[in-house]
């Protein structure tokens, strides 16, 4: 009898093959027709100076060092995205083309999307499984975080997303099998914080998970011991080689009611993420054993608290800019699969459901709120696009500088206008824009095809959504059999 469910292991996972290509044709599919019919080939703002200035130019004048690749940018030291942008570079044959990037961060983002959904749907069943995903791609086809997808320069937040898994993963599988895990642990605590500051929150939530299962008496080893020692201290070196940025204090908490409040905005005034403090709450009645699943799922709701602290402190007054909702996302499907994992243990309640079907109704109106602000954000980052591309064009093109001496932001894609000048009179700068942009360019490359390369990728991107969706309907139909 014991080992009938190991039997019956392998065909629910091959049953659950289907899952993943759906949730894989929705997000991304969503993603290529957004990019490919709102996206731009023009650079915009921390791109001229993160990208063209400070990592381009220097490559090409072959005055770049490597310690280059680690040094500040606002409050992060964004490694892993300047690594990708030098790799997609290359492969375009030297041409820089924010375009490639949205499509390569769009596969980054489902990428890391898909490995948490791996991660959780271990500890459920086939059933559960199903609706765990069903909302998932429901819940990430919505473009949230429209600011990230239709920059080439967000990267940052996929990678925290890929690495924070599975640091998170490893660590609560540490002393439980290979001794492979510590290798693991290092590289993506490492990645982690090279990826985004935030990533310092990451070793934060591993260590946390750690002691709490030392203090229950689960896991009190040497070796656990140790590892909680070494985290710390990664934790202790990665804050203090975080930098501090002055002028931005004006957009942290003012006070300890300022944030609150910003706390409260991220958390739908907390009601949200009661499953989440329910289920950390069972956690410590029930204790099970260091290889349970659950000590991933409690790691991970340390870590999506973390962050939201965190953005709460740092950007209090812009605390559901929609470059914070990619995060934020996570916290979404969390709470949803706390949920379903209590339901599956034998909540099956009237108040259960009763409750289950509030949240229900408050994630939907959340969404609700943000659909039309997400709407009107994407339309209008079109127009104000159209407009970057016939000014720098206009001004490559022709030298005349009214072209430039235009509204930030609304027309020009830099702040200042004269420092935009300054790069687009920059040689090696100028040479590297896509044709699009720059029509003095015939550089042999993917940038040639920008236009091309939209309509197809929108064409794939729709044909994906059909495919998503009809993947889910059948599903549906079959798992109601």
């Amino acid at each position: 009898m014991k080992e009938r469910p190991q039997q019956m292991e392998q065909p629910e996972k091959s049953s659950s093959i289907w899952l993943y290509f759906a949730f894989i044709f929705i997000v991304f599919g969503t993603k290529a027709v957004i990019i490919s019919n709102f996206g731009s080939s023009v650079p915009f703002w921390d791109q001229w100076d993160g990208q063209a200035d400070n990592l381009f130019r220097p490559w090409f004048e072959e005055t770049l060092q490597w310690t280059d690749l680690f040094i500040n940018h606002n409050e992060h030291r964004i490694f892993t995205t300047r690594a990708l942008s030098l790799l997609l570079l290359y492969l375009n044959k030297g041409v820089w083309d924010p375009m490639f990037e949205m499509y390569v961060n769009a596969v980054l983002h489902t990428a890391a999307l898909l490995l948490m959904l791996f991660l959780l749907q271990k500890g459920l069943q086939t059933g559960t499984r199903f609706t765990l995903f069903f909302f998932a791609s429901l819940l990430f086809a919505v473009p949230y975080g429209n600011e990230n997808t239709l920059a080439g320069f967000q990267a940052q937040f996929y990678f925290l997303l890929l690495f924070s898994f599975i640091f998170l993963w490893a660590v609560t599988r540490f002393g439980t099998g290979s001794q492979l895990w510590l290798p693991v642990i290092a590289f993506t605590a490492i990645m982690s914080f090279f990826s985004l500051a935030s990533g310092a929150l990451t070793i934060a939530a591993g260590v946390a998970t750690l002691v709490i299962r030392w203090l229950c008496g689960i896991q009190r080893t040497r070796s656990t011991g140790f590892l909680i020692i070494l985290l710390f201290a990664a934790f202790v070196i990665a804050l203090y080689f975080t930098p501090v940025v002055p002028h931005h204090a004006g957009l942290k908490a003012k006070s300890l009611l300022d944030l609150i409040i910003a706390i409260l905005c991220a958390t739908g005034g907390g009601l949200l993420y009661i499953p989440v403090v329910v289920f950390m709450i069972r956690q410590f009645y029930r204790k099970p054993s260091a290889v349970d699943h659950s000590w991933f799922v409690f790691a991970l709701c340390l870590w999506v608290v973390g962050q939201i602290i965190a953005i709460a402190y740092g950007r209090s007054s812009g605390i559901l800019s929609s470059r914070y909702l990619d995060l934020f996302s996570i916290g979404f499907l969390l709470n949803g699969y706390c949920l379903l994992s209590m339901h599956q243990d034998g909540n099956n309640g009237k108040f259960f459901k009763n409750s289950a079907f509030v949240w229900l109704f408050l994630v939907a109106s959340c969404i609700g709120f943000f659909i039309p602000s997400v709407a009107e954000d994407i339309i209008k980052k079109k127009t104000v696009c159209l407009h970057y591309e016939d000014n720098v064009r206009g001004y490559l093109k022709t030298g005349n500088v009214t072209f430039l001496q235009k509204t930030p932001y609304e027309e020009i894609p830099y702040p200042d206008a004269v420092r935009l000048k300054s790069f687009l009179d920059n040689k090696t700068i100028s040479s590297i824009l896509t044709p699009v942009v720059n029509s003095n360019n015939t550089q042999e490359g993917l940038g040639l095809y920008t236009e091309r390369s939209k309509k197809i990728f929108y064409v794939i991107g729709c044909i994906l959504i059909f495919w998503g969706v009809s993947l889910l309907i059948i599903g549906s139909i079959k798992s109601n059999k």
